[in-house]
């Protein structure tokens, strides 16, 4: 299977944008109210997956009138909707997992999710966050920044205590370079150079591309 969308109950844009990358997916899950927001930006979903607490009585009809396959669970839970339905798409062996909609106003919720990142490194799966124009994986070993152009910004924050880092194309060039958790060195660098390469010898970090250049 190729990309896994996954369509979180946080901030995401709704439009055309969002239907595009549905039908590029190869498979589409909604958890709990990204299932809402997916019916209101008209997004094709294949799957339903949480406790369904945050869907009103018009969209639990629709869900329970269509043929999307649904996954729920109790509200009494251990676990977010969020990590369900990453389970769920990680079961499928995908070659890559998006999720929207995972960056949003509960600092509870999103410092959860960049840390659920870990678990696509554990499946060998890599795992992308999108909230607007930035976007933030999780990368050990060699990552190139296929997205990046002249100008966007790139911040390396370690998730382990330390990481071991060096680049190329960016402004503020890194040999080898240990980066800590608990210092804000890698944050806003720039890209000046294409291709961007991040390289991770040791630990793991994270790495956040916000698009501000201009697009061709």
């Amino acid at each position: 299977m190729g990309t896994v969308l996954i369509l979180a109950d946080g901030d995401w844009d709704e439009g055309a944008d969002v239907r595009s990358m549905a039908e590029r997916a190869g498979f589409v899950i909604a958890a709990d109210g990204g299932y809402a927001k997916a019916l209101v930006a008209r997004v094709p979903v294949n799957m339903v997956v949480g406790d369904l607490d945050s869907l009103d009585d018009a969209s639990l009809r629709t869900l329970a009138g269509s043929p999307i396959e649904v996954r729920r669970h109790p509200a009494d839970k251990d676990w977010t909707d969020l990590e369900l339905a990453m389970d769920e798409a990680l079961r499928r062996t995908p070659e890559k997992v998006t999720i929207l909609g995972a960056l949003g106003s509960r600092i509870d919720h999103t410092l959860t999710n960049v840390h659920l990142l870990e678990r696509g490194l554990d499946a060998n799966v890599p795992i992308e966050l999108l909230s607007g124009a930035e976007s933030v994986s999780l990368v050990t070993g060699r990552r190139e920044l296929v997205e990046a152009r002249i100008g966007d910004r790139v911040s390396l924050v370690p998730l382990s205590e330390s990481v071991r880092v060096s680049t190329t194309g960016l402004r503020f060039a890194l040999y080898e370079d240990v980066l800590y958790r608990a210092a804000s060195r890698g944050v806003s660098n720039l890209v000046d150079d294409i291709p961007a390469v991040v390289i991770v010898s040791s630990g793991r970090l994270l790495v956040i591309h916000a698009r501000t250049g201009a697009r061709t």
